[in-house]
């Protein structure tokens, strides 16, 4: 999406990267200046990073506070953040385990928890499914 200049053709598109993005916040400079030293058009490359920023990002995986989340803090803003679980992939005792971790883990925004940040957040973009 990033190469193929999708985020760029449809600005509106909202896309939910799972597993707090993996290895993109550690990689998206690299990923950034590989695209503007080699891309096609060089001049005219995106921003990798302010399209990442765009994007959001769920928090299934296994202990994903201790370094994920952080490092996903340093690209995105925390209403970029979606709870997820792999629940149903995952076996119901991790899950419950993975949930267990969130509420007892300060959320990176003071007044809030981590429930109160990720419903917000997923209220947000998906307004309809709200009530």
């Amino acid at each position: 999406m990033l190469f193929a200049g999708t985020l760029e053709r449809y600005p509106r598109l909202r896309v939910i990267v799972p597993h707090c993005g993996a290895a993109l916040p550690v990689v998206a400079d690299r990923v950034n200046s590989f695209l503007q030293l080699f891309g096609p058009d060089r001049d005219g490359a995106p921003d990798v990073v302010a399209q990442l920023r765009r994007l959001y990002y769920d928090t299934a995986g296994f202990s994903p506070l201790t370094r994920q989340v952080p490092a996903l803090l340093n690209l995105v803003a925390p209403e970029r953040l979606l709870f997820g679980s792999d629940y149903c992939w995952t076996p119901a005792p991790v899950a419950e385990i993975h949930t267990a971790t969130f509420a007892d883990t300060p959320a990176p925004i003071d007044g809030t928890t981590w429930q109160s940040l990720t419903t917000a957040n997923a209220h947000r973009l998906l307004p309809r499914l709200v009530g």
